[in-house]
């Protein structure tokens, strides 16, 4: 008979071999008793070093490759007075990147001017009916006419108050600033002037419920201050944010004094400029006036009536 010998199969060479220790068959895996040895297992209060990979540290992770931001587009106004003035509000980036690339100014400027004279308009007619709504002793007519004229000073304030403060803007800016082109500085203080006028007339309604709940006359008038002034600030934070971020691309760097020297420059303008266009709202003891003749100051008015409206003293029920 012929001796048939039987080839083992790979996987039962690998488990006689793994099952196999260094002394020979039947032997500890391990070598004795230092197989028995369990490894030692970390505390609870201790932390794998970072230098090194522990047993239970997991590998490094695929990272995706890092996507760069797409371009943001030029400004494009869409069509209509309220759908512009909401691309003001909601697309500040694009407007940067046409002052950055001096792209399209023109139609830009042409569309902040009608939002700036738009919103104006509205919050004049209702500064305007003021008067309207205080009892005035003035005849009917003459408080609709104050309407329609206080609707008028209003942007004519904005608008003349903006030519004036143009002129040392743009020089300072160009001696110490950024050195922006005047078409430039031009569409960043439309830019300011819309908002600024835009956030004046999102007021109107709460004017208008002070007029019908009140019928304190400096009361009413010093609102119409505090709204100014709170405005007039929202559109200089706007128009600083637009020449910073410019000259941080160009790396011209404004200094910090001047956006202080143009917003005291901003505030002693444009109040003087409502002083001499007054009345905006109409004294209730006063006959119908387009304007009055120059006496005392703004501030001296309103300190004035800050005084009136503090030394008043509640009715006894």
């Amino acid at each position: 008979m012929t001796d048939q010998t039987k080839t083992p199969k790979p996987e039962e060479w690998d488990n006689s071999q793994s099952n196999q220790g260094p002394g020979g068959p039947g032997a500890p895996v391990g070598g004795g008793a230092a197989a028995a040895t369990p490894p030692p297992v970390p505390s609870r209060g201790s932390r794998p070093s970072y230098g090194s990979r522990s047993s239970y540290e997991p590998g490094p992770r695929a990272t995706e490759p890092p996507t760069e931001k797409p371009p943001v587009p030029d400004a494009e106004f869409p069509k209509g007075f309220w759908k512009s003035a909401d691309y003001l509000l909601h697309h500040p980036g694009e407007i940067l990147e046409s002052l950055y690339h001096d792209k399209g100014l023109t139609e830009i400027s042409k569309t902040l001017f009608m939002i700036t004279l738009g919103m104006a308009v509205i919050y004049g007619a209702v500064m305007g009916a003021t008067n309207l709504l205080q009892g005035s002793a003035l005849a009917l007519h003459e408080k609709l006419l104050m309407i329609v004229i206080t609707a008028i000073k209003v942007p004519v304030l904005f608008l003349l108050t903006l030519f004036i403060v143009l002129w040392p803007i743009y020089v300072s800016n160009a001696f110490m600033g950024a050195r922006h082109s005047f078409r430039v500085v031009v569409a960043e203080m439309l830019a300011a002037m819309a908002v600024t006028s835009t956030t004046l007339a999102s007021m109107a309604t709460v004017i208008f419920f002070f007029a019908l709940t009140s019928e304190t006359y400096d009361f009413i008038k010093l609102l119409h201050v505090l709204f100014f002034a709170y405005a007039g600030v929202v559109g200089l934070t706007s128009l600083i944010q637009y020449v910073r971020e410019l000259g941080y691309r160009a790396r011209r760097a404004t200094p910090r004094f001047l956006f202080f020297i143009w917003l005291l420059l901003y505030a002693f303008v444009g109040t003087q400029m409502a002083w001499v266009m007054r009345p905006f709202v109409g004294s209730p003891g006063e006959k119908f006036q387009v304007f009055r003749p120059r006496q005392g100051n703004f501030y001296e008015s309103v300190f004035k009536s800050l005084g009136k409206v503090l030394e008043e003293k509640p009715e006894k029920k």
